[in-house]
C-alpha cells in the first residue's frame, strides 16, 4: 500500500570530499599492502540508523530539521588507527563528546525513528571511519602490524548532516535531505501579551 512502504534510513555527519578522498587513498594503500580487495563502503560517520514508513518521512524531516538547525557546527578530529581485534581496522574520532551529545538529542525523538516497538533505532556507539572490515586472521595480523605504528591526522568542521535512504538493503544509499547546523534557537514559543 502506498505510504506504508518501509524504508531504511541513516543520519550521518556530512564529511567533506577532500577527507573522503584522503581516506580512500589510505584504504587503497592498505589493500595493496595486505593483498585484500579495497573497502567499498562509503566514508561516513553515522549517528543513527533506523527503519520507517514512507508516510512519516515528511514529519521525520521536519523534526530532524528543527533539531539540527539548533546545533552549533563543531570540529571533528580524527587521529591514528585502532582495531577491533581479529577483523577491523579504523580511524577513530578523537573528540567524541559533542557527537555523543547530538546522539542524546536524537534519542528525544526516537518515537519517529522506528515504525513500531520491535524495530528500535540503532544509535551508533562508536565514531570511526573504517579502513577495512571483515578481514581474515592473516590479513588482520599483517595490516595491524603495519598500521598500529602509523600516524594519521585529519579534521573538519561538521556543519551539516545527511539523511540517507534506501528501500532495499541491496541498493545504494541515496541522499534524502541535507540539514545545515546553524546554531539557531529552536522550539521557542512566543509569550502571550496578557494573561
Amino acid at each position: 500500500m502506498p505510504g506504508y512502504e518501509m524504508f531504511e534510513y541513516q543520519l550521518v555527519l556530512a564529511v567533506p570530499e577532500s577527507l573522503k578522498e584522503k581516506v580512500r587513498r589510505v584504504r587503497s594503500q592498505f589493500a595493496e599492502i595486505c593483498k585484500v580487495p579495497p573497502a567499498s563502503g562509503s566514508v561516513i560517520l553515522p549517528l543513527v540508523k533506523f527503519r520507517q514508513r514512507a508516510l512519516l518521512e515528511e514529519r521525520l524531516r521536519f523534526s530532524l530539521g528543527e533539531m539540527i538547525t539548533g546545533w552549533c557546527p563543531f570540529l571533528v578530529q580524527l587521529k591514528d588507527f585502532e582495531a577491533q581485534p581479529t577483523h577491523s581496522i579504523f580511524i577513530p574520532v578523537a573528540n567524541k563528546n559533542l557527537i555523543r551529545q547530538h546522539i542524546n538529542d536524537l534519542k528525544t525523538i526516537q518515537h519517529l525513528l522506528r515504525p513500531d516497538k520491535e524495530h528500535a533505532a540503532f544509535f551508533s556507539p562508536e565514531h570511526r571511519l573504517y579502513l577495512a572490515t571483515k578481514l581474515n586472521h592473516g590479513a588482520f595480523e599483517k595490516g595491524w602490524k603495519e598500521y598500529s605504528h602509523r600516524q594519521f591526522t585529519a579534521q573538519f568542521i561538521a556543519d551539516a548532516c545527511l539523511l540517507l535512504k534506501r528501500k532495499d538493503p541491496t541498493l545504494p544509499w541515496q541522499i534524502a535531505r541535507r540539514f545545515e547546523m546553524r546554531n539557531l534557537p529552536v522550539g521557542i514559543k512566543q509569550g502571550t501579551l496578557f494573561q
